[in-house]
């Protein structure tokens, strides 16, 4: 119940964001637009049941006729007398119920009329070697997990389709019969048992279903594939609950990239652009950005990333994905690729193409003083990848100049052991406060990396503490990563609401130093503009250590035997604003 809870009020905050339904053009690959769609569906209200009884049959019919010749005025039942949607109840409603008492059909459920831009919609192929994936048994967990906007399609392309369907609505049924009236009516609502054989319903869904056990349709309206539904640690069992993940990360994208009410330029780096990938390899594009008084219009800036993968066709699809989890970086160099600062870090998911937006305000500062600037885009190990990299520049609404990070200084950068020499790797700064400084934040990004050479699982997956100290100790904080000790954490219903992609083909769900697979990595920001020394210089200084307890102790000794050993990379910055 809590976590059903959780997904509501995350649904609720965001209800007034939708989408018109789209007129193409349509496809039935991933990322394709859907186009329409009708299907029978033994959940659906029949259009003319006008009395409400769950039947269509002559007693509708009298009711239409009645309110046709006149003795009948203003009913409460309009719409679902308006049987043939013209916005008048006249004859045709008549005809057009009585043909369909007499068909004996099932009632249609209409992609395009039942659109409202808010609902996503997961599709599940009861097929031979989705089996397992219908037996299971969190079926209720599945309703508990689910947020509140998603619908499910039940449809079979087995030879035994028309009892396959009905033991899925008996089963689920069931299963509504122990939840509340409200709930009820909900899920009554939202679950869809088609009576046709997926191979013979002679439309697009017919086509994207082939071959796959589930699909979907997220809030873009744009087909979406369903990933794995096996255990992450163990690689065992199949379960049907997993499908609320989908849904949940739906809502993320949706609720992160749509930004409607935002007044921004955007400026695109790479648009679909074939990255080949391997060791130590980049992608870059110079960019003409806006002028330095541009820039001051802006407050805020961020980048969307959607990192696609490409199969023989140069359609998306996760088949043409990594198999393994990878740090992904994006940085703003000089023009000539001289003074390279990483401005964005992304973690590559398994098998699966993750689509982020990140905001990077602070480093606004490595666009000064506009004009060209190159951005490269650096991951190694991920191959043939669709790359579409973006950046937002936002307005505030009173479009007068704002506040906004105007110089940069470097402090550490880069990946080290994580070793009993760590931090005399990483020796004290020192730098300047400008006298007509209004703010200054400390930035980084910080994760730790490498695992299995020691005990302790160092730096993956075990946690490690980053304290700060400015001007001899004056002033002290910290960074830690308590989520890497945890075997379910980016798992959790929040991480996936938090941008993790879920369903990965890989040990997906352990917490990570401060990362999931496949998420973004959110920039560190600690404003500490009350404890330096404005137009003075200033020194910082740091040290790391593994986290037992409450115990801070030295970092683990690598044996240096070819395993993959702990490291921290680390990006970090003093950021200035005037």
């Amino acid at each position: 119940m809590k976590n059903l809870i959780y997904i509501c009020m995350v649904l609720i905050s965001s209800i007034s964001l939708a989408l018109d339904f789209s007129e193409g053009p349509y496809g039935s690959e991933y990322f394709n637009i859907a186009g329409p769609l009708e299907l029978e569906d033994l959940n659906a209200l029949p259009k003319g049941d006008v009395n409400d009884d769950g039947l269509l049959n002559i007693q509708d019919v009298i009711m239409i006729i009645q309110y046709v010749i006149g003795n009948i005025t203003n009913p409460s039942w309009i719409d679902v007398g308006d049987v043939n949607n013209d916005s008048i109840i006249d004859v045709l409603d008549i005809v057009t119920t009585l043909n369909s008492i007499l068909s004996g059909s099932e009632p249609i459920w209409d992609f395009e009329t039942e659109w409202n831009g808010q609902d996503s919609y997961i599709f599940i192929n009861y097929t031979t070697s989705s089996g397992t994936l219908l037996a299971s048994s969190t079926k209720e967990l599945l309703l508990n997990n689910s947020p509140m906007n998603v619908h499910y399609f039940f449809i079979s392309d087995r030879t035994t389709y028309t009892a396959d369907i009905q033991n899925l609505k008996s089963t689920f049924d069931e299963i509504l019969d122990g939840l509340s009236i409200e709930l009820q009516d909900h899920w009554n609502a939202h679950l869809h048992f088609v009576p046709q054989r997926t191979g013979a319903l002679n439309n697009w869904l017919e086509e994207a279903l082939a071959g796959e056990d589930a699909i979907g349709i997220d809030r873009f309206q744009r087909i979406r594939e369903t990933g794995y539904f096996g255990n992450p640690a163990s690689f065992q069992g199949t379960y049907i609950h997993y499908l609320a993940h989908e849904a949940i990360y739906y809502n993320y994208e949706f609720e992160t990239i749509y930004e409607p009410d935002e007044d921004y330029d955007e400026f695109v780096v790479l648009d679909e652009a074939y990255y080949t990938g391997g060791w130590a390899a980049s992608i870059s594009e110079t960019v003409n950005f806006p002028s330095d008084e541009e820039l001051n219009q802006y407050s805020r800036m961020s980048v969307e990333l959607l990192r696609g993968c490409p199969d023989s066709n140069m359609n998306y699809s996760d088949a043409g994905c990594d198999d393994y989890d990878r740090i992904a970086h994006m940085y703003i160099c000089e023009i000539d690729g001289s003074d390279c600062y990483e401005a964005a870090r992304w973690i590559t998911p398994f098998d699966r193409q993750p689509h982020h937006l990140t905001d990077i305000s602070p480093f606004i500062s490595l666009i000064r003083p506009g004009g060209e600037k190159m951005i490269k885009f650096q991951e190694s190990g991920w191959p043939n990848s669709l790359i579409s990299l973006k950046f937002r520049f936002y307005r505030d609404s009173n479009m007068e100049p704002t506040e906004s990070a105007q110089e940069i200084v470097p402090i550490w950068n880069g990946t080290i052991g994580f070793n009993p020499d760590y931090d005399n790797n990483r020796p004290p700064n020192a730098f300047q406060v400008p006298s007509n400084a209004t703010k200054v934040e400390f930035v980084s990004y910080i994760t730790g990396h490498g695992w299995g050479c020691d005990s302790y699982n160092c730096a993956e997956f075990c946690n490690s503490r980053h304290t700060f100290e400015l001007n001899g100790g004056t002033y002290e904080f910290s960074k830690d990563h308590p989520n890497a000790s945890s075997s379910n954490y980016c798992m959790s219903l929040e991480a996936i609401a938090a941008g993790t992609i879920p369903n990965q083909y890989g040990t997906w769900g352990y917490g990570r130093a401060g990362w999931c697979p496949g998420q973004d990595v959110a920039p560190h920001i600690v404003d500490i503009t009350e404890n330096i020394i404005i137009g003075e210089e200033n020194i910082i200084d740091y040290g790391a250590c593994r986290v037992s307890g409450n115990n801070c102790f030295t970092p683990p000794t690598c044996p240096g035997n070819g395993c993959y050993c702990a490291e921290i990379a680390m990006s970090s910055y003093i950021i200035i604003y005037y």
